[in-house]
């Protein structure tokens, strides 16, 4: 599980064990009181928008990098591959094109707003990109989209090494495959979460299930091997131009 590394940096939050009841509240607060800030200065530029005339030629996308545990799994911050974390809020409105109020089950990442995006303003995108179009949700909050979404994670369990999870999720289902780097992939330790019967991800079926594990896995098989995190020391280096 995470340390929660990110909210123990700061001076009033104790640096190992739970924090208290009160605190919880307090962090909890804070947050929302951020998304209603953030609504707030959102609205100031929709409202300019109306007023200078330029809504109606204008696209509008709002989304964040990540999502945010607030005490669920008796995790904070981040860093999990769990769909507290890993999913993300997402807002596309297209002038004369999205039904108001509409929302979509469909699966999309974040590589795919770029092309969704020139699509939508009539531009060609490069080739070979890793993300793809969305804009037909736009139209019809149904349209199907991607099978499967992934994302990557590590954690360093003790006595274990640094293991990284790739994740891939479905309409249905959350796989994680943890294990090192280019190892077998006979070592990996899996999670399955099936939403329709788990949706808070509190049972990990993968033992029950290996059917799904196994569909799961065959689906990341087909997706690039998982990469140490690069770390400051390391970017730093790779950054620099080498003497010739």
């Amino acid at each position: 599980p995470t340390t929660w590394g990110e909210l123990r940096q700061y001076s009033d939050i104790p640096e190992i064990g739970p924090i208290s009841e009160t605190l919880q509240r307090h962090l909890i607060h804070g947050y929302y009181a951020a998304t209603s800030y953030m609504d707030a200065q959102l609205g100031r530029v929709l409202d300019a928008l109306d007023k200078s005339g330029l809504a109606t030629n204008t696209l509008i996308v709002v989304w964040g990098d990540h999502g945010w545990h607030l005490g669920d799994h008796g995790m904070w911050c981040k860093h999990t591959n769990y769909e507290q974390a890993a999913r993300i809020p997402l807002i596309v409105a297209v002038p004369g094109m999205t039904p108001p109020g509409a929302q979509t089950r469909a699966l999309v990442e974040t590589v795919d707003l770029y092309p969704t995006l020139c699509e939508l303003a009539g531009l060609t995108p490069p080739s070979e990109l890793d993300g793809s179009s969305f804009a037909r949700v736009l139209k019809d909050p149904a349209a199907p989209t991607k099978n499967a979404v992934f994302h990557v994670f590590p954690r360093t369990p003790k006595g274990l090494g640094e293991l990284i999870g790739r994740a891939v999720r479905t309409e249905r289902y959350r796989l994680v495959e943890w294990k090192r780097p280019n190892a077998p992939a006979d070592t990996a330790i899996c999670e399955l979460y099936d939403y329709l019967t788990d949706p808070e991800e509190t049972r990990n079926s993968a033992a029950t299930d290996p059917e799904t594990v196994a569909k799961l896995r065959a689906i990341l098989a087909a997706q690039p091997e998982a990469k140490p995190q690069m770390r400051p020391a390391q970017a730093e280096k790779n950054a620099r131009p080498r003497a010739n």
